[in-house]
């Protein structure tokens, strides 16, 4: 019987003192259907997005991340959407094309706004450029 109750006692203990999942920041952006792919010597980026975000954003600028091996960053572009101000729940597309970096194998998108403040982004990678 001590046994048993030493047993609850330890459980309640360890499940009691496990980590809480934290409610972070919700999404500001959310990439849908991003496609990354080789054209000669470019890589094309295609893509849509949505505002998750109560607010509308103004001036939403892309990061993209062009990507080495083992995920070490070799240069960065950064693209302005078409529209200036994104609603909420309001979806875009995006559109890109750069000469591909030496060595580049991945990209990972990052946003902000026009006041430079970055954005949260759900599903930002990083993609295998096909």
């Amino acid at each position: 019987m001590v046994r048993l109750v030493s047993l609850v006692a330890l459980l309640a203990v360890c499940l009691g003192g496990a980590p809480q999942k934290r409610k972070g920041r919700p999404l500001d952006v959310e990439l849908l259907e991003p496609v990354m792919r080789r054209s000669g010597e470019d890589i094309l980026i295609d893509g849509r997005l949505r505002n998750c975000a109560a607010k509308p954003i103004r001036g939403l600028v892309l990061v993209f991340d062009f990507m080495a091996p083992g995920r070490q960053v070799v240069t960065t572009y950064r693209g302005a959407l078409d529209e200036e101000l994104l609603e909420p729940g309001q979806e875009s597309e995006f559109r890109m094309q750069v000469k591909a970096p030496p060595r580049v194998v991945a990209i990972q998108v990052a946003a902000s706004d026009e006041e430079g403040r970055d954005l949260r982004v759900g599903n930002p990678g990083p993609f295998v450029i096909q």
